[in-house]
Formats: C-alpha cells, sequence, structure tokens
C-alpha cells in the first residue's frame, strides 16, 4: 500500500537504530557538501542531457531520464569521492558522475528486457540475445541499438569509454566482463525457489565486481590486492542495496537474503566494523568512504520506514534531497513502483 510503513523481516526499528549507533564510528564530516553537489550537478548537466535528448525520442520521457540518472550520478560521485580521498588518489568528477548514469542506464535495460520480453518496443530480442549483444560490447566489439534505451545506454557507455581512454588491458574491462556474467546469473533471482548458497554467490558477485567497476574509474592500472578487498566491500555494499529494497524486490518477484529475512541492516553494519581495519590497513585511513557509506546507512533505515518519503515529481538538486530521492529507473519513477 502507498506510503504505508514498512518494518523489515526479522529486525525492528529499535535493533536497526542499536546497530545504527554501535557504528557511529563511521560517522564523519562530508566537506563542502553543497558546493559538491553543485559541482556535480553542474557536471552531469554538461555532459549527460544532451546524450539523452539525441537518443530517446519522446520530450516527456526525456525529462524523466534526465531527472532519474541525475539523481544517481550524483548519489554515486558522493561514494567515489570518499573512495579517492581515502585512497589518496584525485577525483575526476565527470568520470565518477558517469559511473552512476551509466550503471543507472544498464540496470534498466536488463530490468526492461527481464520485464517486457523484446524490451521496451519488442525489436531488440529476448533477454538471452541482449546479454550476448553486451558481451561482445564489452568484449571491444560492436553493438547496434534497438530502441531508446539502448540508444541511450550505448550513448553514455561510449562517452565513458572515451573520457577514460585507457587501453584494452586495463583490469576495469574485466571486471565488467565478470560483472556482466554475474548480472545475467542474477536472472535466477526470480525463482523464489533459489538455494541460498547460490543466491550468496550471485549477490557478492554483483556487489564486488560492480564495485571494482565503479570505483576503478578513478583508478587506473588498479592492483589486485586492492581489487581485492574492493570485491569485499561491494558484496557489502550490495547487501546494503538489497535491504533498502527489499519491498520493491518484493513486488518485483525478486528473490535477495533481505526478502527472505536472512538479513538484516544490523547483519550489514557488523560486516562493515569488520572489514573497516582492513581497509584502514591497506589506505591508511578510512573515514573519508565510511562517512559517505554511513549517510547511506541511515538513508536506508529512513526508506525502509517511509518508502515514499523524497518521491516527489519536481527534479532533486539540494544535497539531502539527491541523496534522499529513491531509485527512480530510467522507465518508472519509485513512487509508482511503490504504488504496484
Amino acid at each position: 500500500m502507498a506510503g504505508s510503513r514498512s518494518t523489515p523481516t526479522g529486525e525492528g526499528s529499535g535493533a536497526e537504530l542499536l546497530a545504527l549507533v554501535r557504528s557511529v564510528g563511521f560517522a564523519g564530516r562530508i566537506p563542502d557538501l553543497r558546493r559538491r553537489a553543485r559541482t556535480y550537478v553542474a557536471t552531469y548537466d554538461a555532459i549527460v542531457p544532451p546524450i539523452v535528448e539525441s537518443t530517446v525520442d519522446d520530450p516527456v520521457r526525456r525529462a524523466h531520464v534526465v531527472a532519474a540518472l541525475r539523481s544517481a550520478g550524483v548519489k554515486l560521485c558522493f561514494l567515489i569521492a570518499g573512495y579517492a580521498a581515502t585512497a589518496g588518489i584525485p577525483l575526476r568528477v565527470d568520470l565518477g558522475v558517469l559511473a552512476g548514469v551509466v550503471t543507472r542506464a544498464y540496470d534498466d535495460l536488463l530490468d526492461d528486457r527481464d520485464e517486457n520480453g523484446g524490451g521496451e518496443n519488442g525489436g531488440g530480442g529476448d533477454s538471452a540475445e541482449l546479454d550476448r549483444r553486451l558481451a561482445e560490447l564489452f568484449a571491444g566489439g560492436s553493438f547496434h541499438p534497438v530502441g531508446d534505451l539502448e540508444r541511450l545506454f550505448l550513448g553514455i557507455y561510449r562517452e565513458v569509454e572515451r573520457r577514460l581512454d585507457r587501453p584494452a588491458s586495463d583490469p576495469i574491462f574485466a571486471a565488467l566482463r565478470r560483472l556482466h556474467e554475474f548480472q545475467i546469473r542474477s536472472r535466477r533471482q526470480r525463482d523464489p525457489g533459489i538455494p541460498s548458497a547460490e543466491l550468496a554467490e550471485v549477490t557478492r558477485g554483483k556487489g564486488a565486481y560492480g564495485t571494482v567497476v565503479m570505483l576503478g574509474l578513478a583508478r587506473p592500472a588498479m592492483g589486485e590486492a586492492e581489487m581485492a578487498l574492493l570485491r569485499e566491500l561491494g558484496g557489502v555494499l550490495q547487501q546494503l542495496d538489497d535491504c533498502q529494497d527489499v519491498e520493491l524486490d518484493r513486488r518485483a518477484g525478486v528473490t535477495t537474503a533481505a526478502t527472505r529475512g536472512q538479513l538484516t541492516l544490523g547483519d550489514v553494519c557488523r560486516r562493515l566494523r569488520e572489514l573497516a581495519p582492513v581497509l584502514r590497513a591497506h589506505y591508511g585511513r578510512v573515514r573519508p568512504l565510511y562517512a559517505v557509506v554511513y549517510v547511506y546507512l541511515w538513508f536506508c533505515f529512513v526508506r525502509r520506514r517511509w518508502p515514499r518519503l523524497g518521491t516527489g515529481h519536481g527534479a532533486a538538486r539540494t544535497p539531502f534531497g539527491i541523496l534522499l530521492r529513491p531509485g527512480d529507473n530510467v522507465g518508472q519513477r519509485a513512487s509508482d513502483r511503490h504504488e504496484r
């Protein structure tokens, strides 16, 4: 029911609050929050709307796509900035913003094919055919888009590729291919009987390689030791995402440990606390990254209780509004998905 309070299975508000309080050591100041949000939005507005304009025909849909991708791009740029500060490397804001944009466009393209068979216009083949064509693209081959979503994704992907300007040997491309393999396997999550061990492996794999790709945009030629650490972190971040999306996943018929009541926000907090000293030993600090993650933990807590909060139809441009806005996809507002 729209606007209803959602209490996570197996863990009440008090237990989640206690878990967040126990993790207060993650908290830290995110410097120049408003200025950075304005910079990220301005960077987004300079790069992405022209791509949307050239690939999406319907003007009403274009406006929605621009707003949905803006929120995704700015949100993830804060996370990548936290990683860059932790790792002591410069942040490329353009790539940071595009990381969230291309992730959103890729996820929504796969979801559209799963939900609509041949995609938005029925002309792009089934899921397996799209999987094959994307695998060819990620291996350095060609991709011939069919429909707005495919044109949009390809336009964004080529922009990332152009700005990244790295050789095919850079580890980010191998990680991208592994991510795609796990995304294909994640279709098994539509089977409510998927074994727990398989579900855990798919969840870890998606998060692990997705995080390496995302943060690898900030770090050329990332070493294997760091990638192994980030794969561990990515598995936990995927669990956080599953906790936040538990009700949407239930409505969509997607099985996660959270929908089964086998994963709580407290579990995510505990795993992050366990991982913190390992990350600190590698980077010498963890606060810049964990300060952003701690904000995400609190937004997860808030959203699970007030799922429609931040789902207004206007564009979110303030730092709070952008971070709080839920995961609109390029085809549908999150508020509409809550009303299914």
